[in-house]
């Protein structure tokens, strides 16, 4: 593989599939210098050409090596069932990420880092627990409770929860059975009006612009249908109980304005050590931090002085 500066496609195996990934290079890049190196895991169902790729190009211009890649079953990366959003599987796949980078010459194997991004956090702190080939984890406005943000928040009655997970169970058994994926938009709901999003107005219109509006202009591999029995893997995650397992040093950046702002307070608090810091990215809501460079860039200083400290 030709490795140069910049964005280079590159691929590797978890669990027999293929991970398709881009690795970012800085600048006067040289294959006989060690760099260090950090993946980037991005938010739930998302591909690597949208907030993981931002944050992995913009790091690379500070002078790292950077890897964002598309989940076994997402974007062109291959598995079945096609866009299963199963937490445990993607830690296993960060966790392939950071063996590939340790086959990299041109990578300190001593200086590899984590960056979790929304439902990434959660990938990433399953993933770090017990690996201690990464020295440093950081997260950008996380949701460390997947279980509470699709199963068990106060859009969710008990009956819509019990019909969500009979739906889920109903595609696991057809799949089990005849290997056919069951899809819909149940994580993603189809929507042309703001209204349709039960979320605060301002970031029910964020979401609208990047899950919708852009997506086919922007991130043509990102799809709004998932297999239905994501719901069931989705509903047993819970990564704050990962935090007392957290042995290297943490960095949390969050919007001021961001409704996962708690996520990251109460995983900073279960942390035992006291190696771990927040940073708080002034006026931001949760999805502009994903590719507006007005607040990813502050994040970007702060992850590069993080890691350039710990890593």
């Amino acid at each position: 593989m030709n490795i140069q500066a910049g964005k280079n496609q590159t691929q590797f195996s978890s669990f027999g599939e293929i991970i398709i990934g881009n690795i970012f290079c800085p600048g006067g890049f040289d294959t006989s210098t060690k760099y260090m190196a950090v993946v980037v895991a991005g938010p739930l169902g998302t591909v690597k050409e949208q907030a993981g790729g931002v944050f992995a190009n913009k790091l690379s211009k500070k002078g790292m090596v950077a890897i964002a890649f598309d989940y076994r079953t997402q974007g062109e990366s291959s598995g079945t069932p096609k866009n299963y959003e199963n937490p445990f599987r993607k830690s296993e796949d960060i966790q392939n990420a950071i063996s590939y980078l340790n086959t990299l010459g041109f990578v300190d194997k001593d200086r590899i880092g984590s960056l979790g991004i929304c439902a990434g956090g959660s990938y990433s702190a399953h993933a770090i627990v017990g690996e201690r080939r990464i020295k440093a984890f950081a997260s950008v406005n996380p949701y460390f409770s997947l279980r509470e943000f699709v199963g068990y928040n106060p859009m969710i009655t008990d009956e819509i929860r019990d019909a969500m997970l009979k739906q889920s169970n109903f595609a696991s058994q057809k799949y089990f059975e005849t290997g056919e994926t069951v899809s819909s938009n149940m994580l993603y709901p189809d929507t042309t009006q703001l209204a349709d999003l039960p979320f605060p107005k301002a970031d029910a219109r964020d979401i609208q612009d990047y899950y919708y509006d852009r997506v086919g202009k922007c991130w043509p591999n990102f799809n709004t249908n998932t297999a239905d029995m994501s719901y069931e893997a989705l509903i047993k995650s819970h990564a704050i109980d990962c935090a007392k397992d957290i042995a290297v040093p943490y960095l949390g950046i969050v919007g001021s304005e961001a409704i996962t702002k708690p996520f990251t307070d109460r995983f900073y608090a279960e942390i035992l050590h006291d190696k771990k810091e927040v940073k708080v990215i002034e006026g931001a809501r949760h999805v502009p931090t994903y590719d507006e460079d007005i607040f990813v860039d502050q994040a970007i200083d702060a992850l590069y002085e993080f890691y350039s400290k710990n890593l």
